[in-house]
Order: structure tokens, then sequence, then C-alpha cells
């Protein structure tokens, strides 16, 4: 527990600085001469004292921190190409403007998240984290943070129940558009990544489990590697085409991958769904345009943002005591390219 008593000043002795200077790191405040070094080193004795989570509240009480923060762990370039993004953004705005704050998106390339983290929170840059681009493996990193209080929230499943997160369950999702092709008869079902496979392992085990749970084997050469661009969905259809004529469905693991099978396929000279199924994941605003028009998986990516939103607020206001975890459901949304209405 912190010590509520610790005062800007006895930040500044431990620093060994002026209170005018713990104030203007503290604050953030431009155009003040201080060294980079002297403002780690008065960070460094506010952390050690327990100060900054008690500065950064009583910001919040003044109306001087109005900002959430969209932190991008080592972004994709999806981000720039897929929809995903823009409807995080969107759910997140709507909540954060409801209440009065604004949305700070900033990419982190660097291994080393924690720093830049705290720098962002201690300083009261932003009143709270909402964190992108973390899976179960690096999941981890987040600890410290959480432990030390920090208003911060992945909105990727983690594997620690100390971490809340908020998430879509995309392995059902998976699961959902792989078993319906199995109850149309197939078998043969070859599948096409957004990325390289350690980016997409979920959905990969998702695929594979659906298959093996009814019995049929898991076939690595019915597995092609796309990257969010079409082209490269095209071009892995045309492989799986050539090189696997027994093939009779493809499940794009998104729906940029489904689009570009069905350029290949129609090249080809066959025909969806009468020669081949396609079915893709997503459900792009262009999905149900396309003819025929794609069976895919929805995913409530918008209410995603507005979940995140929601949990980020309730850690700042210091209502949300315990670890909480939400994930929302996908929805099979079944149109022409697999052969079922």
């Amino acid at each position: 527990m912190r010590k509520t008593q610790v005062t800007a000043q006895q930040v500044a002795e431990r620093a060994g600085v002026s209170l005018t200077t713990v104030s203007f790191v503290m604050n953030n405040k431009t155009g003040a001469s201080i060294s980079e070094a002297t403002r780690l080193k008065v960070l460094d004795a506010a952390e050690e004292l327990g100060y900054f989570p008690h500065i950064t509240a009583r910001s919040l009480a003044r109306g001087r921190t109005s900002n959430i923060g969209l932190l991008l762990f080592r972004p994709h370039q999806r981000i720039f190409i897929d929809p995903f993004m823009p409807n995080l953004i969107t759910g997140f705005s709507e909540i954060a403007n409801q209440e009065g704050y604004r949305l700070l998106v900033q990419n982190i390339d660097d291994s080393d998240i924690i720093t830049p983290v705290k720098t962002m929170l201690r300083g009261g840059e932003v009143a709270g984290l909402v964190v992108a681009g973390f899976d179960v493996e690096n999941g981890d990193m987040l600890l410290p943070l959480i432990k030390d209080g920090y208003p911060v929230v992945p909105i990727d499943p983690m594997n620690n129940p100390a971490i809340s997160y908020v998430s879509i369950d995309h392995p059902s999702g998976v699961k959902d558009v792989i078993y319906h092709l199995i109850r149309l008869n197939h078998t043969k079902i070859g599948c096409i990544t957004y990325g390289p496979f350690n980016r997409v392992k979920q959905r990969l085990q998702a695929y594979r489990q659906a298959l093996e749970s009814s019995g049929i084997a898991y076939d690595e050469g019915l597995i092609r590697e796309g990257q969010y661009d079409p082209e490269t969905g095209y071009l892995a259809a045309l492989s799986l085409l050539r090189e696997r004529p027994d093939m009779t469905a493809i499940f794009g693991m998104n729906d940029m991958m489904a689009l570009g099978a069905l350029s290949a396929i129609h090249e080809s000279g066959l025909r969806v769904p009468q020669d081949i199924a396609v079915v893709g994941y997503d459900d792009m605003r262009f999905s149900p345009y396309l003819y025929p028009r794609l069976t895919t998986v929805r995913a409530p990516e918008v209410e995603l943002g507005r979940q995140a939103a929601i949990m980020v607020l309730d850690q700042i206001r210091g209502t949300l005591i315990a670890p909480k975890y939400v994930s929302l459901k996908s929805e099979l949304i079944i149109r022409d390219t697999c052969g079922a209405s």
C-alpha cells in the first residue's frame, strides 16, 4: 500500500532538486530548462516514494489530465489497411468523449514497453492506457505496471489472472465457421493466414482443433501464408488450387484473404460455391457486396473499443478493485460463398 502522506517536497529532497523542478517534471511543463538526467532522477524518486499515482489522481481532479492513451505495441502494417483499428477507435472514442476524455494514439516498436509507459503515466500525459498488440507470451511485461496500480488495460487475452483485459473470442469464431464447412461435408479445407504463423497462432490452433475434434486430420499441406494484402491471398489460393486439387473449401483467416481467394478461383475457371466454397473472418464492410456474397464471421470490434474505454475509466476512478476479464462473442454470418443460406 502506498503512503498517502508523500509530498512533492519529499520527492524533491529524495532527488536532490528544488520543489519547482519537481513541479515542472510532474506536470510535464514545456519550456523548462531541465535535463533528461534530472527529469529521470525526479521520476525515479517519485516512484520510489509512491508519489506518482496520487499526482495523477490530483491532476485528474483538477481537470489537467483528460487524455487516455491507446498504445500500439510493435504495430503490424495491418493497422494501415485493416478496419480493425478504426473500428476500435470508434467505440473507444464514443465512451471517452461521453466522459470528457480525449484519445491519444502512440506506437511503440521497442521491446521495452515499461519505460515509455511509465513516462506517459507518471508525467501526467495520460490518465490511463489501453494497450494493443500483446499476446499471452509477452503479457507478463505489464505486471510491473499492474502491481504499481497504473490504469492499464490490454485488449488481448492474458494468461495471468492478475491482469484485467478485454478481448474478442476469436478462437470460437474460427471454430464456428470451420464447423459450418464440415457440416456441409467439406473435409479438405484450405487455410490462408493473414500474417506469419507466429502472429496467428490462436486462429490457426482453433482451425486445427475444429478439424481434429471432427475426426479430420490436420494437413499442413493445406496451409498457406498471406500478408493482409488481398494479392497475397490471391497468390496463396493459386498455390492451393494448383497443388491441392482435392481441396473443396478455403478459409481466409480474414476477409482480405478470402477476397484474394475469390479472384484466384474465378481466374482458374472454377465456380463459387459450386466447385469450391470460400469463407472469411471479420465481416469487413465490403463482404456483403461481393459476388457471391461472402460467408464470414463478424467480430464486434466497435464494442471492443467501448469495453476497453469503460474498463480503463473504471481503473482511473478506482472503482475496479479486482481483476476483470471481458471476452466478446463473434457471430457466424452465412451468405452465399459456402453454398448454404
